[in-house]
């Protein structure tokens, strides 16, 4: 997919500009912006003697819904809580089979095995780095799951019109895992705002931060009040005392969704820079590695992760430890689940995720990083392979 035209004369000029004298002594892999706004929305936030959850979170959460396109946000600590919710308001039980990708972070199938689900990891593709379309609609016909739970990869949407068709088709329910999804755009339409439930994560390595913290997105009420209810230990929130539904303490804190709304408001700042250190990359070390592959169905990246694939394990070791002598920071994302001593004894055979693991690197790509850090990463990752 071809970027916006401004972007395009955006990106040549990051690219032409002159380095400035001098290499940076480092380059982390992530870095939150907390600046002026975020520090005085935790004073008002103090000053006000209410610190928990309470009209700040509130705040957050219509603000949230109002940039997500989704009718409702339910904000809680944490991406893994945002995912636990999210099955339980859609009636997770014990013994329920669940598909989630084998490659992703293992909090995606730690949370539905906590419930009692039977989790069944399912391959990547190759190309996209999600998981495999051909092998969901394989999979859907031998295990008949109640739900399927797909991961946007680094930010980047599955196809969820032919994921939401398979759910029509074989009774199952989708979640999709947006943790790194913030901003991303699918056929034009905001991540949270299709038919699906979906989960974000506002951790620190996020495009914005709570410092830890998650949401529901959904267009269905019945689930943002089963979501709403679960987070409060099943409290009825008109009947005091009165505990309608099994639920536990998921609750955010008011000083944490103020700093929410302050990063939120410049979510598309964050997005478009992302997408001038990615294009940089992409113009740059083409020559030497392959990257996430975006379908025409992506209208919008938003690039929590800037994913390289070297053309084998060793060079990707070896690139990794000269990046990381010379101050640079990257990770080496996700080890599959059938590697997990937890997973591996119901799952085997994955040549694609494992695959993408042993030749993945993410090099450094967040919301402050600057033109003189990003030049630094491609001259030395140059350096490297011109050795």
């Amino acid at each position: 997919m071809s970027p916006p035209c401004n972007l395009v004369v955006v990106v040549k000029h990051l690219s032409n500009r002159t380095r400035k004298k001098g290499i940076p002594r480092s380059v982390p892999w992530s870095k939150p912006d907390i600046g002026s706004n975020e520090r005085r929305a935790i004073g008002r936030v103090l000053r006000s003697g209410w610190l928990s959850q309470g009209k700040v979170t509130e705040d957050f959460e219509k603000e949230l819904a109002r940039t997500s396109n989704a009718r409702y946000a339910v904000v809680v600590n944490s991406g893994s809580s945002a995912l636990l919710c999210a099955l339980l308001a859609h009636g997770a039980l014990q013994g329920d089979r669940v598909l989630v990708p084998d490659y992703t972070h293992v909090a995606t199938a730690n949370v539905p095995a906590l419930v009692g689900c039977k989790v069944f990891p399912v391959d990547a593709d190759l190309r996209t780095l999600n998981v495999s379309e051909s092998e969901i609609r394989r999979l859907v016909r031998k295990v008949r799951p109640k739900f399927v739970i797909c991961v946007d990869v680094a930010g980047m949407p599955n196809d969820l019109d032919l994921l939401s068709e398979l759910a029509d088709e074989f009774g199952f329910i989708l979640i999709e895992d947006g943790a790194e999804a913030l901003g991303a755009e699918y056929k034009g339409r905001k991540v949270g705002s299709v038919a699906n439930t979906a989960t974000l994560s506002f951790h620190a390595a996020k495009l914005i931060t709570t410092i830890e913290g998650g949401a529901v997105l959904t267009n269905d009420t019945h689930i943002a009040e089963q979501c709403r209810l679960i987070r409060n230990y099943g409290e009825a929130p008109d009947r005091k005392d009165a505990y309608t539904t099994v639920g536990t303490n998921l609750k955010i804190t008011d000083v944490q969704s103020a700093i929410g709304i302050a990063q939120l408001r410049k979510l598309n700042k964050y997005v478009f820079r992302r997408n001038m250190i990615a294009e940089r990359y992409r113009e740059a070390l083409s020559k030497w590695l392959e990257f996430q592959e975006i379908p025409e169905y992506v209208t919008r990246h938003p690039y929590m992760m800037f994913v390289t694939l070297a053309n084998s394990a060793r060079t990707r070791n070896m690139l990794r430890q000269y990046l990381l002598r010379n101050g640079i920071d990257t990770r080496t994302h996700f080890p599959p689940l059938h590697t997990q001593p937890k997973y591996r004894s119901v799952c085997s055979g994955f040549p694609n995720s494992t695959y993408i693991f042993r030749h993945a690197l993410a090099p450094p790509i967040y919301n402050t990083m600057s033109d003189h850090e990003v030049d630094f990463v491609v001259s030395t990752v140059s350096n490297f392979f011109r050795r």
